[in-house]
């Protein structure tokens, strides 16, 4: 038993890690929850297909056309979302999710059938994730595309609170991504 007015040093670690913990969780969920995306545009790029359809300069031959296969290969895109503030937490966000999609993927991966992206919403022309996902914090999101078009996505959004357990934090990403290769994503 403890004596009155003394607390053990075990209790005492234990609690500042659970206040410093916590912490860091709504430090990083309040900065991002600050940021205001009002009255920000996204920016139109061309597409690839858009440029290469585009008349060449007069004078210049164009080169002939190559046609597109029939029927493109459906894939994953599996995203790492994060600002220009970024704490250890949110590293380990971004560095288990990562590892666990190039091991548990490789092949998919070299078949193109699945890309591994890091986004900083924050830098120009990347801002329009956050509406067209709903980001308010660091996430993980995999969509799956086809043709150039999305057809759905799916936030993973339990890193939160699984990213202090690594091992289930790496059998829930891997678990979602082999869901969504199986078609089976919502």
């Amino acid at each position: 038993m403890i004596p009155a007015g003394r607390f053990s040093s075990d209790f005492i670690l234990k609690s500042v890690t659970v206040v410093v913990t916590a912490g860091i969780f709504f430090f990083c969920q309040s900065a991002d929850s600050r940021k205001s995306t009002a009255g920000v545009k996204p920016t139109l790029r061309k597409t690839a297909a858009a440029e290469a359809s585009a008349a060449p300069p007069a004078g210049e031959k164009s080169a002939p056309a190559v046609e597109a296969p029939q029927q493109r290969q459906q894939k994953l895109i599996v995203y790492y979302f994060h600002g220009s503030m970024r704490c250890p937490t949110c590293h380990k966000l971004e560095n288990y999710a990562k590892s666990e999609i190039e091991a548990s993927f490789s092949d998919a991966i070299k078949t193109g059938q699945l890309e591994w992206k890091t986004i900083n919403v924050e830098e120009g022309g990347n801002e329009h994730f956050v509406d067209k996902y709903k980001l308010y914090t660091k996430s993980v999101i995999v969509s799956t595309v086809k043709d150039g078009g999305e057809l759905s996505w799916k936030n993973l959004d339990k890193i939160w609170q699984l990213v202090h357990n690594e091992g289930k934090y790496r059998k829930y990403i891997r678990d979602e991504v082999q869901a969504c290769l199986e078609g089976k994503c919502l």
